[in-house]
């Protein structure tokens, strides 16, 4: 079991380490001196985390054994791991992976924190389980939606488990509720901009559903924030994202002026559900707008990019500038 000396730098384990956020989140918690083991499933994966000063290991996170073994000289863990399908068109099967990776593997990690007497477990968790408010302001003391699509109900589940741990077991566990991440080189953001150039991507029924969304950039400094902080309420939950949620015209009207793209055209909500799929389009047809002030007092966290337009107009230039250099 790790002993605890709060002036030491951590020993933190993340699962979920070379994604789009982990990848960010390792960078950093390394440059704070702190050793940083990531959950690798490739060689590739493992490259990647040993020149980035990590420690690749190698394990099944759906076993609670080997979990348990992976992060015993651990003191923090960080369940970022996710597989959200990349296709266009989704079914809820689509989704099993994700689920399962929200239910079984934070019960793993849960197990493992718990047994080895972990000060931390900071788990993601997303905005969407506030499900369809019609736009209104939500905050964390907000109930989950009882009507939620299939595919975000597992985020629910997630939420539960660390939640309970930390009332029956004694978890030092917090849950960052995020908004869509977006970053030059997320290959969901770059498909979006690129559709968006072409005049291929639609706004689906009226476009006033409100997006919460956040800068991979500000997510991982919440997240390591969250992971070092001296002092953290056991159970928290937090909205991480920016300051304005934003209309999806809105959104998308930005990037098409600055891609100099064709004006988006739009298509009626049914026509999306058969293109794309009920329970995706249903879900970004889901309108809230999150208060983020709880993670600032809690994190002294402040997004560096407070709204899409910061955000997005410095993702559209980086992805300009990437393509100059391909071509250059």
């Amino acid at each position: 079991m790790p002993t605890h000396d709060p002036t030491a730098p951590a020993r933190i384990f993340v699962a979920g380490a070379t994604g789009v956020l982990g990848r960010r989140v390792v960078d950093r918690l390394v440059a704070g001196g702190h050793a940083v083991a990531g959950l690798s499933r490739s060689d590739a994966n493992a490259a990647w985390l040993n020149a980035h000063g990590a420690e690749p290991r190698s394990g099944d996170l759906f076993d609670a054994a080997a979990m348990r073994a992976l992060t015993a000289d651990c003191d923090t863990i960080l369940h970022l791991a996710t597989a959200i399908p990349t296709k266009p068109r989704t079914s809820v099967a689509d989704w099993a992976a994700n689920d399962r990776i929200r239910r079984d593997g934070t019960r793993a990690l849960v197990d493992a924190a718990v047994r080895n007497g972990c000060r931390r477990l900071v788990a993601q968790s997303v905005t969407f389980v506030y499900g369809d408010r019609g736009g209104a302001w939500v905050d964390e003391d907000t109930p989950a939606a009882g009507d939620l699509s299939p595919v975000v109900r597992s985020a629910v589940d997630l939420e539960t488990i660390v939640r309970s741990a930390a009332a029956d077991r004694g978890l030092p566990g917090a849950v960052l509720r995020c908004g869509m991440f977006y970053a030059h080189d997320s290959a969901q953001t770059r498909d979006m901009l690129a559709a968006i150039r072409k005049g291929f991507l639609p706004i689906v029924g009226s476009g006033t559903a409100h997006w919460n969304i956040v800068h991979a950039d500000d997510a991982a400094d919440a997240v390591c924030r969250a992971a070092t902080a001296p002092s953290l309420a056991s159970g928290e939950v937090l909205n991480i994202c920016d300051d304005e949620p934003v209309m999806v015209r809105d959104l998308v009207g930005f990037a098409a002026r600055a891609l100099g793209g064709r004006t988006p055209r739009r298509v009626p909500a049914w026509l999306a559900r058969l293109l794309l799929g009920r329970h995706a389009v249903d879900v970004l047809l889901a309108s809230s707008r999150c208060r983020n002030a709880r993670a600032k007092a809690a994190l002294g966290w402040q997004p560096r990019y407070a709204t899409y337009r910061e955000g997005y107009g410095a993702v559209i230039a980086r992805w300009r500038g990437d393509e100059g250099a391909e071509r250059a």
